[in-house]
């Protein structure tokens, strides 16, 4: 049973803006890319989509459909029986949804909870599905003594060719510096790992083609990764471990992405080609 923190401490809190600045997302593959002086490069949660989704995610999202379509089969039948081509349209587009609705709802949560600790907003303020993973943010920011040096910060890496936006950055009571990804879904999974990395090992923070040097200078002093996973009724500061397994695990995953978005089709790497004579 954790204390009840009714409003926040004092102290910065959270800082997070409507959609991130310099960046902008491709109509064509919902992929975001950010913009550093004229450079396009892909966000750090899109080279995770490029590169597919996980095995267990993608079955997930099929049993998902599947679900939507024997639980709404009668009503389906009936809308399809009318030979209406605007009904088909539309039951495509609710079993497409279907796949990630739930994700997307949990996301939705996770964004609420993280405009409300921007704001400053006490429990008393915000709605019923928020108020406690706000309580046990704030909860943990009095427990834990973190200074948060930087939050919702774009990183960059000119060099591999990626860039992000960041949760937070911490200091600790014993003084050691942390990068911290908050999560507020079901599960921590190890996939998450990869995105923390590629905010460890950014070259240096920037906005607006300008590089933060005092935030840099935390950045690169950062010795470690973590995830704050805040529930409904408790919070897990959990140190993830920045090895270079994980660090070969995201450029391959980086390289990977990037050769599928300029190959997509074989026509950029075929040297040579020979077709059958038509017969007739």
């Amino acid at each position: 049973m954790t204390a009840v923190v009714a409003a926040p401490p004092p102290g910065p809190t959270l800082t997070v803006t409507v959609g991130p600045r310099n960046a902008y997302t491709d109509p064509e593959s919902g992929l975001r890319y950010y913009v550093w002086q004229g450079r396009d490069l892909p966000s750090v949660t899109s080279i995770r989509r490029m590169a597919g989704l996980p095995h267990g995610l993608h079955q997930w999202a099929i049993g998902k459909v599947i679900d939507a379509a024997i639980n709404g089969h009668k009503g389906i039948g009936e809308r399809l029986a009318s030979g209406d081509p605007a009904a088909v349209a539309v039951i495509k587009h609710e079993l497409r949804m279907a796949a990630t609705a739930e994700r997307d709802a949990a996301a939705s949560l996770g964004t609420a909870v993280h405009d409300a600790a921007a704001a400053g907003l006490t429990l008393d303020e915000v709605s019923s599905d928020i108020a406690p993973r706000l309580q046990q943010f704030y909860d943990w920011l009095a427990k834990s003594g973190a200074e948060i040096l930087g939050s919702e910060f774009q990183v960059w890496n000119l060099t591999l060719g990626y860039a992000g936006t960041a949760d937070a950055l911490v200091r600790l009571r014993d003084g050691s510096i942390w990068v911290v990804d908050y999560k507020t879904g079901k599960g921590v999974y190890g996939e998450f790992a990869l995105q923390l990395i590629a905010y460890l090992m950014a070259e240096f923070v920037g906005n607006d083609g300008v590089v933060d040097d005092e935030l840099t200078g935390h950045l690169l002093a950062a010795s470690g990764m973590a995830i704050l996973h805040l529930g409904g009724d408790g919070w897990e500061f959990r140190a993830i471990e920045a090895d270079a397994a994980t660090w070969s695990a995201f450029r391959g995953l980086l390289a990977f992405a990037v050769w599928m978005k300029d190959h997509g089709t074989a026509d950029s790497i075929t040297t040579a080609s020979r077709r059958s004579e038509v017969v007739g």
